[in-house]
């Protein structure tokens, strides 16, 4: 095989669904700009584990750079943002800045074809099971269910312990987006985050509620 033939093109991405079905273990990826990792720009890295909210990739052929081994051995981390922080421009995916909202491009990437040997009907049926898993969390929190978290996983900017929010909507990966109390807004993904629905007795206690579900009355004064 030739090195012509051997040389990987950068894929035309459309919507953040496309993004997620082509990030699989053994992807490469490169970054060709970054804000904030001025240094990762121009090295093709490979995707090595790939979770609902996020994926980690390592340095190709470089086991020991600082990228390679970080967050624990993963390699560096790469969160799934919401849709409306994507760009999508032909091969290349742009990356808004979430946190300032101004519009601004945090990093763009290029994904290449997977290099891996995987058949399509292996594809295929993975891509089935996270679709028969998310159909089944969508009907299990439908959107204003409300939950406590327990525990946030690995995100490197957890919403704190015990904290209570309601599920905005449940997207196609299977991931709970939801707005918690404090204000913040992220996404809980079932098996990596500990959390459950609130009891009937802390919704009544919520909406001020008895046990029986009747509102409170207040005793009346009398004449």
């Amino acid at each position: 095989m030739t090195e012509e033939k051997k040389k990987l093109h950068p894929l035309e991405i459309k919507s953040l669904a496309d993004l997620k079905r082509n990030i699989k273990v053994g992807t490469e990826v490169t970054a060709t700009s970054h804000r904030n990792h001025p240094d990762i720009v121009g090295l093709r890295r490979v995707v090595a584990e790939v979770q609902s909210n996020a994926f980690y990739s390592k340095i190709k052929d470089q086991p020991e750079h600082k990228y390679s081994t970080c967050n624990y051995g993963k390699g560096f981390r790469t969160d799934f943002e919401k849709a409306s922080c994507y760009r999508f421009c032909g091969s290349t995916v742009q990356v808004l800045d979430a946190r300032h909202g101004d519009g601004s491009v945090l990093y763009e990437m290029e994904i290449y074809e997977n290099n891996m040997k995987e058949t399509e009907e292996n594809s295929m049926n993975e891509w089935e099971r996270i679709h028969r898993q998310a159909e089944r969390f969508k009907e299990e929190y439908p959107p204003g269910t409300r939950i406590l978290l327990f525990h946030m996983g690995d995100d490197p900017r957890p919403v704190e312990d015990n904290m209570r929010g309601t599920v905005e909507f449940v997207d196609d990966m299977g991931t709970l987006h939801c707005g918690f109390d404090n204000g913040r807004s992220l996404g809980i993904v079932p098996g990596e985050d500990r959390f459950r629905k609130l009891t009937d007795a802390e919704l009544a206690e919520e909406t001020g509620e008895d046990e029986e579900g009747e509102e409170e009355i207040a005793p009346k004064i009398g004449m």
